[in-house]
């Protein structure tokens, strides 16, 4: 079912999950890795510069996170305690690598908080994302009403830097320019054609802090 689910995904954006939880076996995990392995070689070509090196790891804890997560926004009968079991946290490290291959999946948490805005802001899912949102800042620009540090595995990589940048500019994520490095990056990515990019900025960048 995760292979089914990723192939929709990938190719079409629009998906189905089953109505009651399931299991991820070991061949379902394989196979789901060979396609987000042909996902990120895809993807990767899109990527400024030389984008981060594949982690199988986080790219399948990603998959079957968002996979997980939208079987919980229709299934609102499952406790708390079986929603923790299935929305487990990343325990690989956190490098470069995992932050652009979790991403393959991630990217679509801000889609995913759009279509769960109907449950109470105070319900354990919406509170799990959330989480998760801070816990991936690359991932989750666009989404409101979170605080984020991107440390140095973004900002400091080539490809990953350039990137978060323009997402913040493609989403006018403002709260997401919330420190110097970040200013300053997106004085440098504007640069002469602020205006026209994004117009109503210049009060921001014309500051020394924010």
């Amino acid at each position: 079912m995760l292979d089914l689910f990723l192939i929709d995904l990938i190719q079409t954006g629009q998906v189905t999950v089953p109505n009651q939880i399931v299991d991820f076996d070991a061949a379902t995990s394989d196979q789901a890795i060979v396609l987000l392995e042909a996902y990120y070689q895809a993807d990767a070509l899109t990527m400024p510069h030389n984008a981060p090196n594949f982690d199988p790891e986080a790219a399948l804890w990603a998959a079957k996170y968002i996979f997980s997560t939208l079987q919980l926004v229709l299934l609102r009968d499952i406790g708390e305690e079986k929603l923790n079991q299935l929305l487990t946290d990343y325990k690989g490290a956190y490098t470069s690598e995992a932050v652009y291959s979790a991403d393959l999946m991630l990217r679509f948490l801000p889609d995913i908080f759009r279509f769960a805005s109907g449950l109470s802001p105070e319900d354990p899912l919406i509170y799990k994302l959330k989480t998760t949102a801070r816990l991936w800042p690359f991932s989750s620009i666009g989404i409101a009403g979170i605080n984020v540090t991107v440390g140095d595995k973004i900002l400091d990589h080539p490809s990953l830097r350039v990137a978060y940048i323009d997402r913040i500019m493609l989403k006018k994520d403002i709260n997401r320019i919330n420190g110097e490095h970040e200013l300053k990056l997106m004085k440098e990515a504007l640069g002469a054609y602020q205006t026209k990019l994004w117009p109503g900025l210049n009060l921001v960048l014309n500051k020394e802090t924010i």
